[in-house]
C-alpha cells in the first residue's frame, strides 16, 4: 500500500518515524588560534604606559645628550649590553622594585597572553595538564616581554641610557663618581625575577579566584560584592582585562558575555548600524582655549626645585588655543595627537603625540593621557629672532560632559616638561572647549 503524500516529509523522512542523526548536522565549532594581533597591540599599549612613567621620572637622562632622546642610539645600546654581561645581580633599584614591581609587570603580561589564547582563557587553577600548559605559555610570553623591557631595542637601557658612558656608575647612596662596588642600573635581577615571580603571582591570583572568589559567588547574589572581591583578589588580572576591553572584574571562565574585543567593538560602533541615540565611540576632535601658568624649574638630573632664569620665565602666563584628535583602537584606549599655540612673552608651539585612556559613566567621560613630542619657543627681539626647540613630554587628565549625542564640553589639564631655553622646566596647561565625537 502506498503512503499518502501528506504523511511524507521532504527528503523522504516519515513524520511518524524518529529523525535520523543525519537529518540535522551541526557544523563542528571552528578551533580558534592564538590572537596574535590583539595580544601584540595590548602588549605595546602596556609598554607605552610603562615608558611614559620612565620618561617622566627620568627626563634629565632621557635628553642628556644634546637634549635629544636616542642620540647616539647604537653606540649607547652596545655599551649598555656590554655592561650588562659583566654586571652582578643588583641593578641599584630599591628591593621592592625587583621583588614586587617587576613580578607585577610579569603577571600582567602573562594575563595578556592568557586572555588572547582561546584554549587558555577559561582555564582555572587545577592540577590538569591543560591548566599548567596554558600558564607555561603565559610565562614564556612574560619572559619575552620582560627581556625586551630590560635589554631590548625600546627598553630601560635605551631610553634611560643605563650602562652607557654618558650615565656612569654610581655609589649605593646615589652619589657620583664611583670606583668600586658600583651600580649601573643593568643588574640581572629583573631578567630573572620578572618571568619567575610574575608567573608565580599569576598562579597565586588563579588560586585565590578559584578558592575564595568562587565561594563568594556561591554564597551571594550581590553583584557589587562579587565584583569588589574579584578586583581586590585579582588586581593584576583587572588591569589586563581593561587592556582587553573588558571590565576589571570580568571572568572569561564564567561570565556570559564572552565576545572578543574587536567583534564587540565592531558591533557597537559600526557607523552603518548605529542607532540614532547611541553615542559614537570611534574617537573625537577637540578645539578650545588654553592658558599656561607659572613656570617651575628643576635641576637637570634631579627633582630639586631651582630658580628659573629670565628666559624660562618668559614661557609663563601665556594664553592661546589647543586642538587634538583621538582615534580609539581599543575599548578604553586611543591614539592622540595634540597641537597648541600660546602667546605672550614668547610664542610657544607644542606638537605632542601619545596614548589616552578613558572610561564613561553616564554623561561624563574621564580620561588620562601621556604624550611626547616637541615644544618650540620664539621671541622677536629688537635686533634678532631668538628661538629654541626642545623634546617634551606631557601627562594630563580631563573630563568630557556630553551636551548632545556628538557634542561634549571638555575641561583638561596637562603638565608639560621640557628642557626649553636652557633649563629643565614644567608648565601646567589648562584647556577648555568643545569636543566632537565621531
Amino acid at each position: 500500500m502506498l503512503e499518502s503524500p501528506q504523511n511524507a516529509l521532504p527528503g523522504g523522512t516519515d513524520k511518524d518515524s524518529t529523525p535520523s542523526a543525519s537529518a540535522i548536522v551541526l557544523p563542528a565549532p571552528e578551533k580558534q588560534g592564538f590572537h596574535w594581533h590583539r595580544a601584540l597591540t595590548e602588549s605595546l599599549t602596556f609598554l607605552v604606559i610603562e615608558q611614559a612613567y620612565v620618561v617622566h621620572s627620568d627626563f634629565g637622562w632621557v635628553v642628556s645628550e644634546n637634549g635629544v632622546p636616542f642620540n647616539h642610539y647604537w653606540r649607547d645600546y652596545m655599551q649598555s649590553l656590554s655592561r650588562w654581561t659583566h654586571s652582578g645581580w643588583n641593578d641599584g633599584d630599591p628591593n621592592w622594585y625587583g621583588y614586587v614591581g617587576h613580578p607585577i609587570q610579569g603577571a600582567l603580561t602573562g594575563f595578556i597572553e592568557i586572555q588572547n589564547d582561546p584554549q587558555g582563557e577559561k582555564q582555572e587553577f587545577s592540577k590538569t595538564k591543560a591548566y599548567w600548559w596554558s600558564r607555561l605559555k603565559a610565562g614564556l610570553w612574560n619572559a619575552v616581554y620582560s627581556t625586551q623591557w630590560n635589554l631590548g631595542p625600546v627598553s630601560e637601557v635605551t631610553v634611560e641610557k643605563y650602562g652607557t658612558k654618558d650615565r656612569g656608575p654610581w655609589n649605593y647612596n646615589g652619589t657620583y663618581p664611583c670606583t668600586h662596588h658600583c651600580l649601573t642600573g643593568v643588574g640581572q635581577i629583573d631578567i630573572v625575577m620578572t618571568p619567575l615571580g610574575g608567573t608565580g603571582w599569576l598562579i597565586g591570583e588563579d588560586f585565590l579566584d578559584k578558592n575564595i572568589v568562587r565561594r563568594v559567588e556561591g554564597a551571594t547574589d550581590n553583584r557589587f560584592l562579587i565584583d569588589t572581591v574579584r578586583c581586590a583578589l585579582n588586581p593584576v588580572r583587572g588591569g589586563a582585562n581593561m587592556l582587553h576591553g573588558k571590565h576589571p572584574w570580568y571572568r572569561a571562565s564564567r561570565d556570559a558575555r564572552g565576545m572578543s574585543l574587536f567583534s564587540e567593538q565592531k558591533t557597537a560602533v559600526s557607523t552603518g548600524d548605529l542607532p540614532k541615540t547611541q553615542v559614537p565611540s570611534h574617537g573625537d576632535v577637540f578645539f578650545g582655549y588654553s592658558h599656561i601658568g607659572t613656570t617651575h624649574c628643576q635641576g637637570t638630573f634631579s627633582d630639586a626645585a631651582t630658580v628659573c632664569g629670565p628666559s624660562s620665565n618668559k614661557t609663563a602666563n601665556l594664553a592661546g588655543w589647543t586642538a587634538s584628535v583621538e582615534k580609539k583602537y581599543l575599548r578604553y584606549f586611543g591614539a592622540v595627537a595634540d597641537f597648541s599655540g600660546q602667546y605672550g612673552g614668547v610664542s610657544l608651539s607644542t606638537f605632542l603625540f601619545g596614548l589616552r585612556g578613558s572610561a564613561s559613566l553616564g554623561r561624563f567621560r574621564a580620561f588620562a593621557e601621556t604624550m611626547v613630542g616637541a615644544v618650540h619657543a620664539h621671541e622677536k627681539a629688537s635686533a634678532a629672532l631668538e628661538s629654541d626647540t626642545s623634546f617634551a613630554e606631557a601627562l594630563g587628565v580631563g573630563a568630557d560632559f556630553r551636551l548632545m549625542r556628538r557634542l561634549s564640553w571638555r575641561m583638561q589639564a596637562d603638565e608639560i616638561e621640557s628642557s626649553l631655553l636652557a633649563g629643565k622646566q614644567h608648565n601646567v596647561r589648562l584647556s577648555s572647549g568643545l569636543a566632537i565625537r565621531f
